[in-house]
């Protein structure tokens, strides 16, 4: 018997030898959890879809096999390694670590949701304006033919965007994107930016200033009155918010019948949003974080001049070099440690590994401190292909995390 490092189980496993003699077999102990399961997704020499072992295994372990199919392998691993979840206003419960979809170009995001789905990511976001959908879709079904992982065990996120928000097309945005990806169902479906831009306009970094619609908040209520007939139709599990500033939210939650069951917002240790994450938790809707490096491959329409850089902060790369882990990793264990949900985005597979792996790594009180004070009110994403003309970043914002040094 050996306890696993991972999950403290304790387990016996027959390995077959293939350098017994006449076919026989030798036996002794091994740990068939976390350790075994994270080496062998790393080094990518199984064949997940066939179940099998290869023999470039058989030839490092010096000709070990555990009697366990493959799916065995992965339901452990996963069962013992499981993400957390946060249980949102309508009892759906959230893994607490997304894979996001943005900026991950054609070609590039099939793989990267399928690598995820196989090393035990439980959650894709999505967005229509991310223009890859399509591919997400062929990656997702590939995945639940294969056996990856079922349906009823992935969330899926998917967003409302700003051309889309008048009344008549919102349900048809839904159907297109339940195509797209190929599902019959969300799981949370939110609402982009609370904004409206007009139906026909050019992709974000394009958009003539006259198509810009602006903000009302007649409008944000009646789109959203539009997306609660989706949950009615039985098309979206949940649906949220995104983008909008505490004085929006709060003027939004005075005239709906649904409360939204998620806010996704920019939130890093530059950024930490504490007035918003107060204000969601006294409303009963739950924070969401994304970009929680920092969004460092923002294109350059989304770069402000002097913009700090979250990655390269010495008292990160400190705490990086103790806990012999990347700075990406440091920030994002001190979110899932701090309980807040967030979307990690990569297409690369070790980072997609590295990524997940951050959630068992485990930050003293006197780092989740330091990390605590690098708190800038520093916004790196201003949404500025929204803009009305001559619309001043205070006014987009309501003022709010504005800061005259926040770019500094």
């Amino acid at each position: 018997m050996v306890t696993c490092t991972s999950c403290r189980q304790q387990e016996q496993t027959t390995w077959i030898s293939s350098s017994s003699a006449g076919g026989q077999t030798q036996s002794h102990s091994q740990s068939t959890c976390s350790v075994l399961a994270v080496y062998l997704y790393k080094i990518r020499i199984l064949d997940l879809s066939q179940g099998r072992l290869s023999m470039a295994f058989l030839k490092r372990v010096g000709g070990g096999l555990p009697r366990m199919t493959m799916a065995a392998v992965r339901q452990h691993h996963c069962e013992s390694n499981a993400i957390k979840t946060v249980t949102l206003n309508n009892g759906a419960k959230m893994p607490m670590i997304g894979i996001g979809t943005w900026l991950a170009r054609p070609g590039e995001v099939h793989a990267a949701i399928a690598e995820a789905l196989k090393i035990g990511y439980n959650h894709v976001d999505c967005a229509h304006v991310y223009y890859n959908e399509e591919e997400v879709g062929a990656a997702l079904e590939m995945a639940f033919s294969s056996g990856y992982i079922k349906r009823e065990d992935l969330w899926i996120t998917s967003k409302l965007w700003c051309a889309d928000f008048a009344p008549d097309d919102v349900l048809r945005a839904c159907e297109r994107t339940l195509k797209d990806l190929r599902v019959d169902h969300l799981d949370l479906y939110l609402m982009h930016w609370p904004i409206r831009i007009r139906k026909g306009a050019a992709q974000p970094g394009q958009i003539d200033p006259s198509d810009q619609l602006g903000y009302s908040r007649d409008m944000v209520v009646e789109t959203w009155r539009e997306m609660e007939k989706l949950v009615e139709r039985g098309l979206v599990r949940a649906i949220g918010v995104s983008n909008f500033t505490e004085r929006k939210l709060f003027n939004f939650l005075e005239d709906i019948k649904t409360k939204p069951a998620v806010h996704q917002v920019e939130c890093h240790p530059y950024f930490q949003q504490r007035k918003m994450k107060e204000f969601c938790k006294k409303s009963g809707i739950q924070f969401q974080s994304y970009s929680p490096l920092g969004a460092p491959e923002r294109p350059p329409r989304n770069r402000e001049a002097n913009a700090p850089l979250v990655m390269a902060d010495p008292a990160l790369k400190e705490i990086a070099a103790k806990h012999s882990c990347s700075v990406a990793q440091v920030a994002i264990a001190w979110q899932y440690q701090s309980g807040v949900p967030l979307l990690v985005k990569s297409v690369h597979a070790e980072r997609i590994a590295q990524n997940l792996a951050a959630k068992d790594i485990h930050l003293e009180e006197g780092d989740m401190a330091a990390i605590d004070a690098l708190d800038r009110n520093a916004r790196l994403l201003f949404g500025r292909f929204g803009y009305k003309a001559n619309q001043t970043v205070e006014d987009f914002w309501d003022g709010e995390n504005i800061k005259p040094n926040s770019l500094a």
